[in-house]
């Protein structure tokens, strides 16, 4: 019988990693540490589970590293498909409402792994969603502000302008790739 593999976000995010490079369990801790990374997770309780759990649907497999006498993850073939087929699934309007973070994310793995074209649908996509959550966003603080107190108003406003300054990054980047 065929398991459906259906890796957690955390899973993308080590498999990410991974595909730049072979990485111990360690290493891979250290990066969610030191690093924005740290916001999926850097619990070895969770860390070490998912390096388990990706080691059991074949997506990573260990290997000895050679400088040291250390256990290594390496992606497979079969984990750099499930990783390009995250890269690339088209992005939904409740991700860019709710998931800003999780985008660029992918955006951020697809460097190597993606072409331009794919890279650029990506972003107008993001880009297009975006604007329209925005107008959606503000269509409804004028309708609505009146009735919030001032601190609601207030974090209401911080995320239009945060949607904003995103879409802002969103057209720098696809000037960037185009």
């Amino acid at each position: 019988m065929n398991k459906v593999i259906k890796p957690t976000l955390l899973d993308f995010a080590i498999l990410g990693l991974i595909q730049e490079k072979p990485l111990s369990g360690y290493g891979i801790r250290k990066v969610f540490e030191e690093t924005a990374m740290g916001n999926y997770s850097n619990s070895p309780g969770t860390i070490y589970p998912a390096i388990k759990r990706l080691e059991k649907f074949e997506l990573v497999q260990k290997i000895t590293q050679k400088d040291a006498a250390k256990t290594g993850f390496q992606i497979t073939k079969k984990g750099l498909l499930q990783l390009k087929k995250w890269l690339v699934k088209p992005i939904e309007k409740r991700e860019v409402e709710k998931k800003t973070d999780e985008l660029l994310l992918r955006f951020a793995f697809m460097e190597t792994l993606v072409d331009k074209k794919q890279k650029l649908i990506f972003l107008h996509s993001f880009h297009d969603l975006l604007k329209t959550y925005i107008q959606d966003l503000q269509a409804y603080y004028s309708q609505e502000s009146n009735q919030m107190p001032l601190h609601g108003r207030l974090a209401f406003q911080h995320g239009i302008e945060s949607s904003k300054t995103t879409l802002k990054w969103c057209k720098k980047a696809i000037k960037t790739l185009t």
